[in-house]
């Protein structure tokens, strides 16, 4: 907030999005729209955080099935969506906590800083197996346990340049009909955190969208995918998948 601008009714529009989002995905355990003043004076958490901020705590479940294209099309599946990459990260060193006070700094000294940040790192890994880059993305499930993060992903996965996310957002490019929607499965804002169940979940979601099973939340001609999340202590990963 004080380096970029960022206010917090930046942070209660993404709230407001993934609800709105949320509103049409049958899987979803929160289906009620929200408005920002909702927000605003929902109790505060852990300034300048709300309760309407941050995901809940939800038990769940989700699956894939994985196999090769030529067993899936033996099994009469026609529309086959193929997973392109998946990045596991952790943080590099010297940076061995990752945005957090480092205690000890002297490590810098004789090891150089890693060309990525970690959470850069995460995203990037993924495009470089997958041959692409951000720019070919049409979609994003994020891991918003907070709506504060979901800015920093936009940044990180190279949806726009650091100190842009605002900007991306106020401009509606993320929400359904944008240039780049982000959460439309609704996010951790619909279902609640659901550990691990929610990184499966997010490919889920993206291969109904490139399947073009999303009904009432369906980008329109999506055919690249990603999902990213974060782990406790910095530990990410990163799925694109393609029709």
């Amino acid at each position: 907030m004080e380096q970029y601008g960022a206010t917090p009714d930046h942070f209660a529009k993404v709230k407001v999005k993934n609800a709105r989002h949320g509103l049409n995905n049958p899987y979803a355990r929160f289906r009620k729209e929200v408005t920002i003043e909702d927000v605003n004076v929902s109790p505060m958490v852990s300034d300048p955080l709300r309760l309407l901020e941050i995901c809940a705590t939800s038990d769940g479940a989700a699956a894939l099935v994985i196999c090769s294209l030529d067993y899936a099309r033996s099994r009469g599946v026609s529309n086959p969506v193929r997973i392109a990459a998946v990045s596991t990260v952790t943080p590099t060193y010297p940076n061995t906590v990752i945005e957090m006070p480092n205690f000890a700094t002297d490590s810098a000294y004789g090891v150089p800083e890693p060309e990525r940040t970690f959470r850069d790192s995460i995203a990037y890994a993924a495009y470089e197996q997958a041959g692409i880059g951000p720019e070919d993305v049409n979609l994003a499930e994020v891991y918003d346990l907070s709506t504060s993060l979901e800015l920093d992903w936009y940044e990180n996965i190279g949806l726009c340049a650091p100190g842009e996310a605002e900007q991306l957002l106020d401009s509606g490019a993320t929400a359904l009909g944008g240039r780049v929607p982000v959460n439309v499965s609704g996010g951790l804002a619909s279902f609640g955190e659901a550990v691990p169940a929610q990184a499966i979940q997010q490919v889920c979601e993206i291969t109904w969208q490139l399947r073009g099973q999303a009904e009432g939340r369906q980008v329109e001609g999506a055919r690249v995918g990603l999902t990213v999340n974060q782990g406790l202590f910095g530990h990410g990963s990163c799925v694109i998948a393609k029709r």
